[in-house]
């Protein structure tokens, strides 16, 4: 107390009561406001927790819940909040690598532009141009043997100097030449409306229109560009390519044609049809793409290859200072190069580019470019197109100028006039042995004519009389049995199970309304059961008539005997009883459990239903007379009826096919099985005898056209020989195609021969096979044996053996005459080699004037070219993840996990920054002011 005292003393060492009290009150005020900051703090984060949109956080802060819960509700929230994190870097993490999707989108057009097309032949020079520039041999060596040819190689040839675009361009294949006929939307264009542009692949042509004249309004052939090409195959020479035909590529028209890369080969004599249809591409940049677009030396329009092709110009210009002939330029920079330096510098430059290209190159895919897919079809040039073709003066002319000189070496030097001495001498000795194999073979085809026919005739003979009995026998089933059951249907069968479930359920009603006691009327009663008696006793007197004629129906097929006797044809009705198949009509009758079965339920079901009606009879009659209903009677009249009916009627269906209609069934097997045979034998002897007069007609055509012809062609040699003839008339003969046709006349006449010997051999060993079959369906038959007996054919009567030996006794004799190759002994072979001998000879001579279909077909191809539809395909790539869809994931993390959203975050910020830091900044703030 002292202390306290002292320390509360003012200057004069007094102090007074009231600011002892003021003093005193102030600090308690301290203690009570340092306890309410310390409490509010904590309140401060209930009433948070309480009142915040995360979810959980309130169960945390509740004071009055249980520690345990609240620690629960703690640990729930940590275990979200770290899905909610691992979610976060994983969305985070994706976004990072740039993802992207493809959109493939058809758009639909009302027009197109038509793409660049560029057309190369296969072949890079033209034979008659390299040998006009004194070229030929040089092309020959380089491209003969391309690895022994070098710069030294060009010393010989004085061609050092000589520029690859002389070379290429001076001997390349002409435009006018080339394009033979070009048709552009149904208009004829010139060879003049197609550049001429150097490639990969060598001198190639493009047809490229502007934007206004190239559009296409509609798709296909008509809408599009038709090319008829000749690709000169009889120009071809060696060449940097030993393929024949075109290489043809569609492509846009700021695109450099990399025909040898990229080119579709198309082989002559081919009508190619090209759909089209365009694909554009866009691609991304980095960072979600690796497309570019950069500005190349020589090359105006970016693309991957002419970027490749941009490289290798500066790769070319930097070690050989000059380019190819297809590389890009600056006007001439750098320069074309000379084939000394091609081959001292640039062939090695550009059969190493490929190893070096991804070193020295920096070639991105273009970001926007376009494509043109193509689906190819083929077919051939018609005989029409042929014929037209070879009509025209266009292709005459290729013939025009190989008529040189050729006639004076021909004749004066003695090597090759002794060869066509020779072929006289042989020519003559062939032909005359041929005539004498040709005199021989007509008589033997003579003969073996009517040995055949003799055959036929015999054969024809047996058939038409079995085939007839057949069909009697037919008939006979057909009208003297089954017409029979066919009047029995017409007359009362039928009637038995017309509406007989109507009929018995009206007999159910009668016998009802005749007990009913309420009727009104006894007359009417009296009236209603007459007329029911009636009705029973009129369907019982049909059914008994049916059992009757069943009854006799059956009777006629177990024995045998026909019911009607009608006549066929003029065959006296005395023929009908032999004829008739009785053993396969009693066969019928019991030929298998079904038939059995038939005739017994025929009959009993019938019978049954007679019970029933006589049943039914009588309780009519009860009901009449005691108004009363015996209603299981009457259920099982009804039902039995109803059963009787249905259960006839099958065995009714049974009974007329098992046993009625199988007879004649069979017999319409055994016709056509018999017509069958027939009709093999007949095909046979047709071929045979067809054959045989082809062959007849042949040796006409042999002696009055091929012989003949052979003849002139000797004669032709002989005035050759004799100098009144020269050696293209006489080549012009050999090579004509009459002579073609005489030799090919020729070799398929004895061809013919040949072939058809074995043919002829074969035929006849199934002939006479055929007839074997034909007698021994006679000869089995027992139902015909009757007949047989009574028309005395006695030859049916015979056993097989005795007629398979005589059949065989004729047919070797027939067989013999057939060896014609005893008769030609190879003299053909001798005659077709001494021909061909002397068409390989004058072929030396006039095989390059030969223009035939074959020729139009080695030079000639057709190109349409047009759009499959008016769409074209753009597929671009897309941004997959943007910064958007990031924070809407993580957004959605927070509201899953949490119940929370960037709302929330905002709230803890708000919280921690305005409740709790402002707090203390003002706490700091009045403790300076104290």
């Amino acid at each position: 107390m002292v202390s306290e005292s002292n320390d509360r003393r003012g200057a004069n060492g007094f102090i007074s009561n009231e600011m002892i009290n003021m003093i005193d009150t102030s600090e308690k005020m301290d203690e009570a406001q340092t306890k309410k900051d310390k409490t509010s703090i904590s309140d401060e984060l209930c009433l948070f927790g309480e009142s915040s949109s995360v979810h959980g956080l309130k169960y945390v802060s509740e004071r009055s819940s249980h520690c345990f819960r609240r620690i629960f509700w703690l640990l729930v929230i940590l275990c979200c909040l770290g899905v909610l994190i691992y979610q976060i870097v994983d969305r985070v993490r994706y976004f990072t690598s740039n993802p992207v999707t493809v959109n493939v989108q058809v758009n639909y057009n009302s027009t197109l532009v038509f793409p660049a097309v560029t057309i190369c032949n296969q072949n890079a020079f033209k034979a008659t141009l390299a040998a006009e520039k004194k070229r030929y041999k040089l092309i020959e060596d380089m491209f003969t043997e391309p690895e022994s040819f070098n710069s030294t190689s060009l010393q010989k040839d004085l061609a050092e100097n000589i520029t690859l675009e002389e070379l290429y361009l001076q001997g390349a294949h002409k435009r006018e030449d080339f394009i033979f006929r070009a048709i552009w939307m149904g208009k004829t264009m010139n060879p003049d409306d197609f550049d001429q542009f150097v490639t990969d692949h060598g001198v190639c042509y493009t047809f490229k229109r502007s934007e206004t004249d190239g559009k296409v309004s509609s798709p296909g052939i008509e809408n599009g560009l038709r090319l008829t090409l000749n690709i000169e195959q009889y120009e071809y020479m060696p060449g940097p390519h030993d393929a024949a035909g075109i290489k043809m590529l569609i492509h846009d028209h700021s695109d450099i044609p990399m025909v040898h890369a990229l080119g579709q080969a198309i082989s002559p004599g081919s009508r190619v049809f090209v759909g089209m249809k365009i694909i554009e591409l866009e691609n991304l940049p980095e960072p979600h793409g690796n497309c570019e677009e950069k500005t190349l030396e020589y090359v105006d329009t970016y693309t991957s290859e002419g970027c490749r092709l941009d490289c290798l110009t500066k790769r070319a210009k930097s070690e050989c200072g000059c380019r190819a002939l297809y590389m890009p330029h600056n006007n001439g920079d750098p320069p074309v190069c000379t084939l000394k330096q091609y081959y001292d510098c640039l062939k090695e430059v550009i059969e190493r580019f490929p190893t070096l290209y991804y070193k020295i190159c920096s070639c991105p895919v273009s970001c926007n470019f376009r494509l043109f897919e193509t689906d190819l079809s083929y077919g051939t040039t018609s005989d029409y197109n042929l014929r037209k073709y070879l009509s025209s003066n266009d292709t005459t002319k290729f013939a025009q100028d190989l008529l040189n000189a050729t006639e004076v070496t021909s004749r004066y030097e003695d090597t090759k006039l002794s060869v066509v001495q020779d072929f006289y001498s042989t020519l003559t000795n062939d032909t005359e042995k041929i005539s004498n194999v040709h005199e021989r073979l007509v008589t033997l085809v003579d003969r073996l004519i009517n040995a055949t026919d003799v055959v036929y005739q015999d054969m024809k003979n047996h058939y038409d009389f079995k085939d007839f009995l057949y069909k009697y026998q037919i008939y006979i089933m057909q009208k003297n049995f089954m017409r029979a059951r066919d009047a029995m249907e017409e007359r009362h069968i039928h009637i038995v199970p017309l509406a007989y479930t109507e009929f018995i359920l009206l007999i159910e009603k009668s016998i009802r309304e005749l007990a009913d006691t309420q009727f009104p009327n006894d007359t009417s009663r009296l009236v209603i059961y007459r007329n029911l008696n009636d009705k029973i006793d009129s369907r019982l007197e049909i059914t008994e008539r049916v059992i009757a004629n069943y009854t006799s129906l059956r009777d006629a097929y177990i024995a045998g005997q026909k019911i009607f006797n009608y006549k066929y044809m003029d065959i006296p009705r005395a023929h009908n009883n032999p004829a008739t198949p009785k053993k396969l009509i009693q066969d019928s009758v019991n030929h298998n459990s079904y038939a059995n079965k038939s005739t017994v339920q025929f009959e009993s079901f019938i019978n049954k239903s007679v019970v029933t009606l006589n049943l039914c009879k009588d309780l009519a009659g009860i009901a009449y007379a005691s108004y009363t209903v015996k209603e299981a009677d009457l259920w099982l009249c009804v039902e039995d009826y109803r059963h009787a009916m249905r259960n006839w009627m099958y065995a009714r269906s049974l009974f007329y096919y098992e046993i009625v209609e199988r007879p004649e069934r069979i017999l319409q097997e055994r016709l056509e099985n018999f017509e069958s045979l027939w009709t093999e034998f007949q095909l046979m002897f047709q071929n045979i005898n067809q054959s045989l007069y082809s062959i007849r007609s042949e040796n006409t055509d042999f002696g009055s056209d091929i012989l003949t012809s052979i003849e002139n062609s000797n004669r032709q040699l002989e005035q050759y020989l004799v100098a009144n003839a020269t050696k293209l008339s006489l080549s012009e003969d050999f090579l004509s195609n009459t002579t073609e046709d005489v030799l090919s006349k020729l070799t398929l006449y004895f061809q013919i021969l040949k072939t058809r010997q074995t043919t002829l051999t074969d035929w006849i060993s199934r002939l006479q096979s055929s007839a074997g079959d034909i007698w021994q369906n006679i000869l089995n038959d027992e139902d015909s044996y009757d007949y047989y007996t009574y028309v005395n054919k006695n030859e049916y009567l015979k056993n097989f053996t005795e007629i398979e030996s005589d059949l065989k006794s004729n047919f070797s004799t027939i067989l013999d005459d057939v060896k014609f190759t005893d008769v030609i002994d190879g003299q053909d072979g001798q005659l077709l080699s001494t021909f061909n001998n002397i068409i390989a000879h004058m072929k030396e001579f006039q095989e390059a004037l030969k223009v035939d279909s074959d020729f139009i077909r080695d030079n000639l191809l057709q190109i349409n070219i047009f759009y499959r539809e008016m769409s074209y395909e753009k597929i671009d790539q897309q941004i997959a993840y943007d910064m958007f869809s990031l924070w809407c994931d993580i957004g959605g993390t927070m509201g899953l996990f949490l119940g929370a959203s960037f709302l929330s975050i905002l709230e803890i910020a708000d919280f921690v920054l305005h409740r709790v830091v402002q707090r203390k900044v003002t706490h700091r703030i009045d403790d300076k002011k104290m």
